[in-house]
């Protein structure tokens, strides 16, 4: 910036302005000497900050409910909200067809299995994939747009798994399709989107998600809805992630389905009506196929009427 043309061997450069957020993730520096001893995963914005160089820090969020922002506001310094996410209806209502509007629902082991390693550090776990897959077509069959949808983990082998579950189950039946982005956790740092589905993966170990800052990056992804799937002996008991699952535990570990609801609910957010809690992934399968021959039945009752 200095090396600049000149004007009367005076550089032109008068202020520079830094803008970031040193509370999510840092680079990533696979060389663990370069990281430890080089301090090459500091970006030069945590430096300063680190430096106490005075900063401006924004205290209103415009982006989620604030119940949702509940869940990270406490990392920043007096964190508010803007008007429109308490007064605008698309954040005063209630989620169609969900009794709450953010949850973490336990998983136990899929058939005796839980978290996997089909190669070294390659984490797996088939029943939390499944699970996210069959709330994401719940979500579907009750008409939210696949485009707002969003389903991302914290392990590039879950990913993998939820894309091949996804392929098999919905890719190819236009009732379904597939959601707007199935990514992880690192890589959707920045972007957003209404509904955000979260597999935590581990089953043994909390792993990575041990660095709140990649914690505050999970639960700031969504704007309306935010439904995380794991563990929760592993999670419930980490130090270092209380501040967020202590506002878990307020909730059931049983995801809370509204079946009986449509589209033209007028039902607030944090209220419920009849919810139903699903027991297991199993169980949410048969209510998935409930669902799906009602609307079946619907629509030719629908067909018949009309000829």
């Amino acid at each position: 910036m200095l090396l600049q043309q000149s004007e009367r061997g005076v550089s032109r450069l008068k202020r520079v302005m830094f803008i970031g957020d040193h509370h999510q993730l840092p680079p990533v520096v696979k060389n663990r000497a370069f990281q430890k001893y080089g301090h090459l995963d500091q970006s030069l914005y945590a430096r300063f900050v680190r430096l106490q160089t005075p900063t401006i820090d924004l205290n209103l969020q415009g982006r989620a409910r604030p119940e949702i922002s509940d869940l990270y506001s406490w990392r920043y310094r007096d964190l508010g909200n803007l008007p429109s996410v308490v007064t605008e209806p698309a954040y005063r209502l209630c989620n169609v067809g969900l009794s709450h509007v953010y949850q973490f629902i336990n998983v136990e082991d899929f058939e005796g299995v839980g978290e996997s390693q089909p190669t070294p550090y390659f984490y797996q776990n088939l029943g939390e994939a499944e699970y996210c897959v069959a709330l994401f077509m719940y979500m579907r069959l009750l008409g939210y747009p696949a485009s707002k949808i969003t389903i991302v983990s914290t392990y590039n082998g879950q990913k993998a798994l939820l894309r091949d579950v996804v392929r098999q189950r919905c890719a190819w039946n236009p009732l379904f399709g597939e959601p707007s982005k199935i990514t992880t956790v690192d890589r959707f740092q920045g972007q957003q989107n209404d509904y955000i589905i979260v597999s935590l993966v581990r089953t043994q170990h909390v792993g990575h998600l041990r660095d709140v800052r990649r914690l505050i990056v999970t639960m700031s992804r969504a704007r309306l809805g935010l439904y995380v799937f794991g563990r929760g002996a592993v999670f419930d008991n980490c130090f270092e992630l209380t501040p967020v699952f202590s506002r878990f535990a307020k909730l059931p570990h049983l995801l809370s389905l509204e079946l009986q609801e449509d589209s033209r609910t007028t039902r607030l957010a944090g209220s419920r009506e009849a919810p139903t809690l699903v027991k297991d992934l199993h169980h949410m399968w048969a209510l998935l196929q409930d669902k799906m021959k009602a609307q079946f039945q619907a629509a030719a009752g629908v067909v018949a009427a009309s000829t």
